[in-house]
């Protein structure tokens, strides 16, 4: 892989290259139509303007962020006197280098092609903290662009996954569906209930009383709006609590106890089925040193 360090280097979408870039002017510069072999995450923060992408126009104000993916045609456009101050900063980056932030699951290429495929780039953060903090790593990276000490690659980095995780986050706020299913008063409490007491002795009949419902009402409401049963939900409210445990450092031999079986056969069993490993192989998995 190439690591190119500037856009004078004509960087390719196959290499590793980010540039941030700051610019303050008392007009707005003219830019032609043209289009980029990376992501252009562009920044306005001062002015008045209009910035095309495609077949739509954007009024861009404070507060937005504009990302245009790769081959994007888009155009800077004037919407006001040509003498009006102007401010914006924007940081260059290759699908090449935004690969290399994969975490398991987690990925920053993943939301932008997410809003690639819904033609979405327009984006208002609304949190003026989350706002101010893409801004100032996005500075500091300008900041930092000539500097080759020991570390700096690694503080670039650290801004670029701050900055873009923060971005990556609306963007996924922005394109999820906001419908929310609300779950029947009665099975809430009863879950709330399960969460914070899993440890004690809960069983149908201590439910029943508690909740002042009987049982098949009780199994019934809840199989509707979980799809599973009471005790497959506090089995595996126990198992997860105990996987966090011995991730921790505490041992199977004590993990048990303090999840609410009362003894380590059936805890076995029960995490043997669940996870397809005994609790102790779990256990050494987490806390072996390299």
């Amino acid at each position: 892989m190439r690591y190119i360090y500037s856009e004078e280097e004509n960087p390719l979408a196959t290499d590793y290259y980010y540039e941030a870039s700051y610019l303050s002017r008392d007009y707005i510069p003219f830019v032609p139509t043209h289009t980029h072999n990376f992501y252009e995450i562009y920044i306005y923060l001062n002015g008045s303007m209009k910035l095309s992408i495609e077949n739509t126009s954007y009024d861009v104000q404070k507060g937005d962020v504009i990302i245009i993916p790769p081959y994007t045609i888009h155009q800077l456009i004037r919407s006001g006197p040509d003498r009006l101050p102007y401010t914006r900063v924007l940081t260059y980056i290759t699908e090449a280098c935004l690969k290399t932030f994969q975490f398991n699951e987690y990925g920053l290429l993943d939301s932008l092609k997410l809003a690639q495929q819904n033609q979405k780039y327009h984006f208002k953060i609304e949190n003026t903290d989350e706002f101010d903090a893409i801004c100032r790593c996005m500075r500091k990276l300008n900041d930092n662009k000539n500097n080759r000490d020991f570390g700096a690659e690694l503080l670039n980095r650290s801004y670029i996954l701050q900055f873009m995780t923060l971005i990556c986050r609306n963007i996924r706020k922005d394109l999820t569906p906001q419908n929310i299913i609300h779950i029947n008063p009665l099975v809430e409490r009863i879950l709330s209930y399960i969460n914070s007491n899993y440890n004690e002795d809960i069983s149908l009949d201590s439910l029943k009383e508690r909740f002042f419902i009987n049982k098949s009402t009780l199994t019934k409401e809840f199989k509707n709006q979980t799809a599973q049963t009471i005790h497959s939900y506090l089995v595996m409210k126990r198992i997860s609590v105990a996987k966090q445990e011995m991730a921790n450092g505490i041992p199977p031999s004590q993990v048990y106890l303090l999840i609410g079986f009362k003894d380590y056969s059936t805890f076995y069993r029960t995490f043997q089925k669940l996870e397809g490993m005994s609790p102790k192989e779990f256990y050494k998995l987490c806390n072996r040193t390299e």
